[in-house]
């Protein structure tokens, strides 16, 4: 999955550098391997509870005090989000630029959103909504999620409110199959599969 994302970076039109944070030397070797730079991330910041923006924000302070390198962005790659090649990544710098935001981010469409509910003891069924006035899909707005795989955030942004989103926030929608986000060995069975059918297309 490291080696996907790394491969989509830097294909990228737009991107200076691929950096990729770990605290694991076999990550690391894989991404030395594959073309990326590597910055250890210190233990602190490697925990299962650890958030990301803090582990952006090393990665800064570390790139500026080794060679006062200051980027105006920062494009966060989750490598559990394999699907999403250099041609979205681009888009959503295109879009970063053009519009002069100060954060892109990455959506996927929402399905049967309007008819959403909770799952409370013995598999009762919460719903989010009333029965008697069932909303019909086609009456409601449109709505999207994050899906994780790209953000564009502005550096000035990300220093004065220590998160990748604010500011003017713009969204690039992304279709639901190139939005899987891996969690599950069947996720990366099917990444394998749908990565095989993208390579494979003229």
């Amino acid at each position: 999955m490291i080696a996907w994302t790394i491969e989509a970076a830097l294909a990228s039109r737009f991107l200076d550098r691929v950096v990729v944070s770990t605290d694991d030397h076999e990550i690391a070797a894989v991404a030395r391997a594959n073309g990326a730079e590597v910055i250890m991330r210190p233990s602190h910041l490697a925990q299962d509870t650890s958030p990301t923006e803090p582990v952006l924000l090393h990665v800064l302070d570390e790139l500026q005090a080794r060679e006062a390198y200051v980027p105006d962005a920062v494009v966060l790659l989750q490598c559990t989000s394999p699907l999403r090649g250099s041609d979205l990544i681009d888009a959503g710098i295109q879009m970063w630029i053009d519009s002069g935001c100060d954060v892109v981010v990455s959506v996927a469409p929402l399905q049967h959103h309007n008819l959403c509910g909770t799952i409370g003891p013995d598999n009762r069924f919460l719903p989010e909504y009333d029965y008697n006035c069932r909303p019909r899909s086609q009456d409601v707005p449109d709505k999207y999620s994050e899906n994780g795989a790209l953000y564009v955030t502005r550096t000035t942004i990300l220093r004065q409110l220590r998160n990748r989103l604010g500011g003017d926030v713009r969204a690039l929608v992304m279709d639901p199959v190139r939005s899987l986000d891996i969690d599950t060995p069947e996720d990366l069975a099917l990444a394998e599969k749908l990565i095989k059918v993208f390579r494979t297309r003229p």
